[in-house]
């Protein structure tokens, strides 16, 4: 094998890793809605993404709450009142298309309520010298 086709095989091999890597990152880049699900007694969810004029709501299998519009930057806020079960999650669909349309958004649930960690409680405790 020569010199010349060495090098040439060599940066054909290169060139295809770089396209292979950059098809890969460009599929794994694509902006999908997403949902951020938080609190226990009132229930909010914020949706990134989704496309302008849909219209999204909370949902679980006893309840929905009421359908919000998604503004120009692609975000909507949600309210759900209410004490409800674990298993929700956020709808959307488009209005022209109608129930066709209709997808669950990948949603992220952040339970934090206000009260100490077991851990945090036990430092706080008056024993140790807090209050």
């Amino acid at each position: 094998m020569s010199r010349s086709l060495r090098t040439r095989l060599a940066t054909v091999a290169v060139v295809g890793a770089l396209g292979t890597l950059l098809a890969a990152g460009a599929a794994t880049a694509t902006e999908e809605p997403k949902a951020v699900i938080h609190g226990r007694a009132e229930i909010t969810a914020r949706v990134t993404g989704e496309k302008p004029g849909n219209k999204c709501q909370i949902a679980s299998k006893d309840r929905s709450g009421p359908w919000g519009t998604v503004g120009g930057d692609g975000t909507v806020s949600l309210t759900l009142g209410g004490r409800t079960d674990k298993t929700l999650r956020v709808i959307c669909e488009d209005p022209a298309k109608g129930d066709v349309s209709l997808h669950t958004v990948r949603a992220d649930r952040v339970t934090f309520d206000g009260i100490l960690s077991p851990l945090r409680q036990i430092m706080h405790n008056r024993f140790f010298g807090s209050r």
